[in-house]
């Protein structure tokens, strides 16, 4: 997943790298008739227009495209912010990750019970702090 990418970002803080997806948003925007026409010429022109993303965090940058990046993206930018801060480590910090991933993905199939709740889309994360969609 993308927590190793995360991980490693020590040259850029939370907000940056959130800055960096939400620019990748607007270019998403931009050339969304575009996906339906050429789906190749869409991601090129977002690559393009998304160096860093695309060439130093892959992972992030494919799952965004794809629209598989949740609510998990932000907790680890949320926990990225409480290490820059010394608030934990970076061993806490994937411990946490790691356990929430256990707990939706291991667990049910171990213990044969519900899976917790699925985390919100991306899109939906961001409608809870936008007035103008509700």
């Amino acid at each position: 997943m993308y927590n190793a990418e995360i991980r490693q970002m020590s040259r850029l803080n939370s907000i940056q790298i959130q800055a960096l997806v939400r620019d990748m948003d607007t270019s998403m925007r931009r050339h969304k008739g575009l996906k339906r026409i050429s789906p190749t010429t869409y991601r090129e022109k977002i690559a393009f227009e998304n160096p860093t993303l695309y060439e130093e965090f892959p992972t992030i940058f494919e799952m965004h495209i794809e629209g598989k990046l949740d609510e998990t993206f932000f907790e680890m930018l949320k926990l990225r912010q409480k290490i820059e801060k010394g608030e934990m480590t970076d061993d806490e910090a994937s411990r946490i990750i790691g356990q929430k991933l256990f707990d939706r993905y291991v667990a049910p199939v171990v213990n044969n019970t519900p899976p917790p709740q699925t985390p919100l889309s991306y899109t939906d994360f961001y409608k809870q702090f936008d007035s103008t969609s509700q």
